[in-house]
């Protein structure tokens, strides 16, 4: 760990005996406390460390040991003073000054994962004793660290990131559960989407660009990008949190970064059992939710006949040493037992029993001081087996009768993870991640049995409402679902100088298979609607009656490989100043469902950032940074793009109908078919050969101010400017047209089959243009579509205040406001506008240039001004009272209906999704807010020392304490198409209110063996 006016040198040295411990010194918790050797970036890190700096002059070292472990380092300062230490399992410290044997401090550091502690100046503390005490009586001064785990924001400033951190003992006194999604809701910035995905929304970005880790493994959810696949929220030590500016060692990513390491055992052995009990349904406790009806007073949802039984999570856990010092575990035993409930439609009953069993272990290996090892394995066992009762009255629980049929989800998880990070010399250091994941869905149902019969449900023109009157209560029958992931990383970090290099590389490589095809004979549905203007171009008969038939078969197996390399330069300029450059190359590679190349996106982010120690005492810190940022697109995008898939809808006039299956007999086709996709698509079909990956630039600079020793403050400034995305269109109109002006005059082209683009720029497409058998490119300019490039735009204000508890203020506070502003024509990888959570770059957007007139305007996520406050309070006689107090103003809402050419494609395979309401254009998020939005939920914890030994504690949680009905969301569709004559069919659902949910509560116990 060189520099430049002097050498870091650490050698293994036990600690002392007879180290005896003198008054509290407060006083210099500001100590001066600049850089250490240009240590830091942490990141994707399930380590952390420390660094100082000593004036004490020369023969002194800095002991650094856990009692806990039997760890013990000693590190000579550098000529300046300075010193550091990395690679440092989580948990606390005992930082030693020492000179001739003798201690002349020493200060208590709480190392947290992922990120650097300062160390007050101990040589500092004990000057400031000698002073006021006899040398000879002075012994060792204690001094209190300024890192403790109610510091969510701490200031490090040996990066230039600017990160949030929670251990878990501080959410175990909040009414929120461990999970990262729980964790980032507590920072004001993050938006929680709980009208569309039920996940969060960080950095302006969709629900769907955030990436999750567990010990350094990449987690997120590559099915669909949305959440990850989690482990045990009860194992979970610490979860991090990065809104904005991560670094180029974090797997690329347009909105946030979630992080979370598992507990680690140590040489004390500890147990516990843990239960988390939710009540039964009832008026108190957990009240049923709210009804909505339409503008026919008809429900528009219903669940207040919605019931549950107790449901319980319980865990048997235990930690401590295999071998002292050397080899340690921790140990997880969960299970939730089977429990019920009922969900009530408007001629359904659902009945739906689940349970869940897991199993997790964590060894940790302290193979040397330098060398550690840790090892990660979990499996998960969890199933739901679902009823079906039909209701003989509509909406009436009390007239359930005869059964119809059944369902059932069965999924198998498994993880395995290792870390080994290696201090080789003073100057370079190892670290190495690889892991697998897996997990098989199986999903039967009924209509496997019954797949000789059609699905068939009727539709009410009056009252819109789609009723299942046949045998089959589920359209579709599926395969089993075989998601797995597998990937490593590395890097060598190397001490230069000022100049701290990291070079790194790694690899992922996931794979989908699943097959969903609908019932063989299809999906009808009775229809009593004359006039209507059909999507396959006809109009309804006279008389109204005729039906459709939906047919959709789909499926295989994807791989998806992302692979990444980067190099970062942490350059000290300046004793006060860190300089950050760093360039990440990615390269995104997808394959069809026979195994052929169909798209690979290699794109370079570049990103720069400083860190500023204002004062040289990591009491201010000024920080900020500027970068180029992409994602991975997940496995369900080949899926849409990619699979093998046969689509259609025909209409039928009909005489009658089988009375066992309700079958239609004496079918008349109505024009031809409706087709939206067909066939094995090639490469060539599949995408443009010239796509480019999506990428976005974002900006952040901010401050964070130690107020004083409780106290501290943060100013933040975001700014995010997407640039490019990669959606599929569908209009072979814009390209037969162009074709035919190029001289290819016989050249026609459907409007069902899509394929990828970068909306807006140029692009090449492989087609048979002269129509000789033979495909040839073309290269065709963005406007021959008549398609925008893509645009969103999103800043932020964030301010921050914390305060740290402590034994003599014991209450934790943190405030968290956002001012933002979200606009422009496409929300990202999913289409919040229209409520699509699903199909990652195959929305409706750029579909058709008819879906994007009006597109422009205010997102789904504008959301001005949030609020959210943290606090935690802790009596002396075992109570602790949480908190966390939620409030935002409101979105802003669309008008969507029918595009008013019904000879547009727009019209015939988009219905009621364009800008248009009434005939007229409808800009996007003009049509009205949502009403402002809040929820206070609240905890008390009662803890019981038993003995020295033992300890027991009971909390109440309760969500939305008030139970307050707020609306969260409306319905945004204006019309369910057009009559012939171009007039709406106006949509008796638009403007229904969706509702809060209601107050929810839960009871945990915990017991640990200390």
């Amino acid at each position: 760990m060189s520099k430049r006016n002097g050498v870091c040198r650490a050698e293994t040295r036990g600690i002392g005996e007879g180290l005896t411990t003198g008054r509290l010194v407060r006083r210099v918790l500001a100590a001066s406390v600049l850089l250490a050797c240009a240590q830091g970036a942490l990141a994707q890190s399930l380590t952390g460390g420390l660094y100082g700096h000593e004036a004490a002059g020369a023969g002194v070292t800095v002991n650094v040991a856990s009692r806990a472990t039997g760890f013990s380092k000693d590190i000579t300062p550098d000529a300046d003073g300075r010193y550091s230490l990395t690679g440092l399992n989580p948990g606390e410290y005992q930082v030693s000054l020492v000179r001739d044997g003798q201690a002349l401090g020493q200060s208590s550091v709480l190392v947290n994962p992922n990120r650097n502690a300062a160390v007050p100046e101990l040589g500092a503390a004990a000057a400031s004793a000698a002073s006021s005490v006899n040398a000879s009586d002075l012994g060792a001064v204690t001094v209190q660290a300024t890192t403790m785990s109610t510091t969510v924001t701490p200031i490090d400033v040996s990066t230039p990131e600017l990160t949030t951190s929670y251990n878990y003992k501080l959410i175990d006194a909040l009414p929120v559960d461990r999970s990262p999604e729980s964790v980032a809701r507590l920072d004001s910035s993050v938006r929680f989407d709980q009208h569309n995905t039920g996940f969060v929304s960080i950095g302006g970005a969709s629900p769907a660009e955030n990436r999750y880790y567990y010990n350094e493994f990449d987690v997120t959810n590559d099915k669909n990008s949305l959440g990850s696949t989690a482990l045990p929220a009860e194992a979970i030590s610490d979860t991090q949190l990065i809104t904005n500016g991560a670094s180029a060692s974090w797997t690329n990513a347009t909105g946030g970064v979630m992080s979370s390491t598992i507990k680690q055992g140590t040489n004390d052995f500890h147990a516990g059992y843990s239960l988390y009990f939710t009540p039964p349904t009832s008026r108190l406790l957990n009240p049923r939710g709210h009804n909505t009806v339409n503008s026919i007073g008809d429900y528009y949802s219903y669940a207040s006949a919605n019931n549950h039984d107790g449901q319980a999570q319980q865990y048997l856990w235990a930690s401590g040493a295999i071998v002292k010092d050397k080899l340690f575990f921790y140990a997880l035993l969960g299970n939730d037992p089977a429990s019920r409930n009922e969900q009530y439609g408007q001629t359904q009953k659902q009945s739906t029993s689940s349970r869940d069993k897991n199993y997790l272990l964590n060894l940790t290996w302290n193979i040397t001081n330098d060398q550690s090892l840790n090892v990660l394995a979990h499996r998960d066992y969890s199933q739901s087996f679902n009823n079906y009762y039909q209701l003989n009255e509509n909406y009436n629980p009390k007239s359930v009768g005869d059964w119809l049929s059944w369902s059932q989800t069965r999924t198998d998880t498994r993880f395995l993870i290792g870390n080994y990070h290696w201090q080789i010399n003073d100057d370079l250091q190892l670290r190495l991640m690889g892991g697998y994941l897996g997990s098989i869905v199986y999903s039967p149902n009924s209509s496997d049995e019954n797949s000789e019969f059609p699905y068939v449900t009727s539709y009410n023109s009056a009252t819109q409402t789609q009723t299942n009157i046949g045998h089959n209560n589920n359209p579709y029958s599926y395969s089993p679902s075989d998601y797995w992931r597998r990937g490593w990383k590395g890097d060598l970090t190397w001490q230069l100088g000022d100049h701290k290099l990291v070079f790194g590389g790694e690899y992922y490589k996931h794979s989908l298979a699943s097959t969903t095809d609908s019932v063989p004979a299809g999906w009808f549905t009775y229809y009593d609607q004359a006039g209507v203007a059909l999507p396959n171009g006809s109009v309804s008969p006279a008389t109204g009656k005729y039906v459709s038939q939906y047919v959709d078969l789909e499926g295989g197996s994807f791989q998806t490989i992302n692979k990444g390399a980067y190099v970062e330069d942490y350059w000290q300029a300046a004793d006060r100043v860190l300089v950050y450059g760093a360039l990440r190359w990615d390269n995104y590679i997808y394959k069809d469902g026979v195994g052929n190349q169909f798209m690979r996106l290699p794109i370079t982010s570049p990103r720069l950032g400083f860190s500023w120690d204002v004062n040289g005492d990591s009491s201010l810190k000024v920080g900020g940074s500027l970068g180029k940022y992409s994602i991975p697109l997940p496995s369900s995008f080949s899926f849409g793009v990619a699979e093998p898939r046969t689509t259609y809808t025909n209409y039928y006039t009909y005489t009658g109908v089988d009375p066992s299956t309700q079958t239609p007999l004496g079918l008349t086709q109505i024009g031809g078919s409706a087709i939206t996709a067909e066939g094995v698509p090639t490469p060539a079909q599949i995408a443009a050969t010239n796509i480019k990956a999506p990428f976005q630039y974002e900006a952040q600079l901010y401050a964070q101010q130690q107020l004083n020793t409780n106290w501290s403050g943060l100013v933040q400034l975001g700014w995010v400017d997407l640039r490019r995305v990669v959606e599929d269109t569908c209009y072979g109109g814009g390209v037969q047209a162009y074709a035919q002006s190029q001289g290819y005059t016989n050249y026609t082209q459907n409007n069902y089959t899509c394929w990828l683009v970068n909306p807006g720029e140029n692009f090449t497409l492989k087609r048979d243009y002269n129509g000789d058998g033979s495909v040839e490119p073309l290269s065709i300019p963005g406007a021959a579509l008549g398609l925008p490039r893509p645009a969103h735009k999103y800043y932020n204000l964030k301010l921050g205040l914390t305060h740290a508890s402590t034994p003599d203020e014991p209450y934790f506070l943190n405030l968290s406001y956002t001012y933002a502003r979200e606009y422009g024509n496409t929300n990202g990888l999913i289409d919040e506008e229209r409520r699509n959570a699903g199909w990652i770059g195959q929305t409706s957007a750029f579909n058709y240039p008819g879906v994007m007139i009006g597109s422009n305007g205010n997102l789904a996520g504008d959301i001005r001004h949030s609020l959210t406050a943290t606090g935690t309070y802790d009596f002396t006689n075992g109570l602790s009272l949480g908190g966390v107090f939620t409030a935002h103003t409101g979105a802003p809402t669309s008008c969507l209906g029918s595009y008013p050419d019904t000879s547009d494609p727009t019209y015939q395979y988009l219905p009621s999704q364009a800008h248009y309401c009434d005939g007229q254009v409808a800009k996007q998020g003009t049509d009205k807010r949502l009403p402002f939005f809040w929820q206070l939920d609240l905890s008390a914890t009662y803890h019981w020392k038993i003995n020295a030994s033992n300890d027991l504690s009971l909390q109440l949680r309760v969500s939305n304490v008030t139970n307050r009905q707020g609306t969260i969301d409306i319905n945004q569709v204006y019309d369910n198409g057009l009559y012939g004559d171009g007039s709406s069919i106006d949509s008796v659902n638009y403007h229904a209110a969706t509702w809060q949910l209601p107050r929810a509560t839960t009871l945990a116990l915990r017991y640990t063996f200390l």
